[in-house]
């Protein structure tokens, strides 16, 4: 008997290690990285716009371009340039839609296609990368002359308000505002909605140990001194309102507004459309 009970040991002993191990290999090898921003089978052929743009290719690394496009007014002047961080798998062919309603009041809008995903080309490996390629973007558009003369305002939508919080965080000094709509108060919480979604929400404590959460935006926004309107639908299907909601209860309440709307996920700009660009208009006059 005293002999099974120490095989019994060790074998619990064994297989606590295995469990331990594997999840510090997740944690330090990133392998949750890869499932959250990389985006497979989202390229095409030729990019093509109806709107008067600038196209870029970007050379940020070896063997990596990134796509972007500066999608400017037709006949008016320009009043001031929204970067667009969008999406998780809206390439600028798509996102461009939604663009007409603010090109129409003088806004110039400027959106990249994320490392492997549209156009751009490279591996989008880790967090590290994505966020050095977001501010490395922000910096090259922010110092072109048709717009550093001019205010620009940061619009993030789901995954990209993740990176659109970050970018207001390190470059404040640089701009008006900060649009977040249908996006989340960090990747640990988001991890954990889709736990639920698969019926693990008994493992969903794990999330945290496996994910890393270097877009920790329900830190970051408390430290912004900028205007800040975060918008969100009770109907997402795609991200909670309540992690919408989770964010604004961090962000400072004297420059920030939580905004409820109506419909699918970030359809905001369709569904609300005169209230959504006065939200940038007013930005500016701020």
């Amino acid at each position: 008997m005293t002999k099974l009970f120490k095989f019994l040991k060790w074998i619990l002993i064994i297989v606590v290690t295995i469990i331990i191990v594997g999840l510090l290999y997740l944690r330090f090898s990133r392998f949750s990285d890869t499932m959250i921003y990389q985006v497979n089978g989202n390229q095409y052929s030729e990019f093509k716009s109806n709107f008067n743009h600038e196209e870029f290719y970007f050379d940020i690394a070896e063997n990596t371009k990134i796509h972007a496009a500066l999608f400017k007014p037709d006949s008016i002047p320009t009043i001031g340039t929204i970067f667009h961080f969008s999406g998780k798998g809206m390439h600028l062919m798509s996102v461009q839609k939604s663009y007409q309603p603010l090109l129409n009041k003088g806004f110039q809008i400027f959106c990249y296609e994320r490392r492997d995903f549209g156009k751009s080309t490279g591996e989008a490996k880790n967090s590290t990368i994505i966020q050095e390629d977001a501010l490395t973007m922000f910096d090259k558009i922010a110092a072109l002359p048709n717009v550093k003369e001019k205010p620009i305002v940061i619009w993030g939508q789901s995954l990209g308000g993740a990176f659109a919080t970050m970018t207001a965080n390190k470059r404040q000094d640089k701009i008006k505002g900060l649009f977040l709509e249908g996006t989340f108060s960090s990747f640990p919480d988001i991890g954990k909605e889709y736990a639920r979604a698969l019926h693990l929400e008994n493992f969903k404590w794990l999330v945290p140990i496996v994910m890393n959460n270097d877009f920790p935006a329900e830190e970051e926004i408390k430290e912004l001194q900028i205007p800040i309107v975060i918008a969100h639908s009770k109907t997402d299907k795609q991200v909670r309102y309540e992690l919408g909601k989770k964010l604004y209860n961090n962000a400072p309440k004297n420059n920030s507004l939580f905004w409820n709307i109506n419909g699918k996920h970030i359809r905001g700009i369709y569904n609300h459309e005169k209230e959504y660009v006065n939200a940038f208009l007013t930005m500016l006059k701020k």
